[in-house]
């Protein structure tokens, strides 16, 4: 009796052992494609990529409000200048219009031009009716002087 009792516990026990591996196989799960187990394994990869987008999303709001702060700087500094131009500029053509019409007065209390003539063009020609040359002509520079 005692080898039929192991050889019926043998038996037993391979029937279990196979029920045990088919019950095992039939409640696995399907196999993974290609693009599940490569997920799988960046999942580490992922986490930490989500962290750093996250620091340089923020990393990029703060420069971008950086940014805005300086061009907003430089834009006012850049108003402020060209206000200070264009003082400058109104100052300088004030100062301009003062001498011209200082010199317009001056010419109007002296009669005519400033050799004391009264009228315009007295001594600008030579006896016999040439016309004296000035210092500067207007020629084409040919390199021949």
């Amino acid at each position: 009796m005692a080898r039929q009792d192991t050889t019926e516990f043998l038996a037993a026990f391979a029937v279990g052992a196979v029920l045990g591996i088919g019950t095992t196989l039939l409640l696995k799960p399907a196999p993974k494609t290609a693009k599940e187990r490569l997920m799988r394994e960046l999942k580490p990869y992922r986490k930490k990529m989500r962290k750093s987008a996250g620091q340089v999303a923020r990393g990029l709001h703060r420069g971008r409000a950086a940014t805005g702060e300086v061009a907003d700087d430089a834009i006012d500094a850049g108003r402020e200048l060209m206000a200070e131009f264009r003082d400058e500029v109104r100052r300088i053509v004030a100062e301009a219009k003062n001498e011209l019409a200082g010199a317009l007065d001056k010419v109007g209390a002296n009669g005519g031009d400033e050799n004391g003539g009264g009228e315009r063009g007295t001594g600008d020609r030579k006896a016999g009716g040439a016309r004296r040359r000035g210092t500067l002509r207007h020629t084409r520079n040919t390199g021949e002087e």
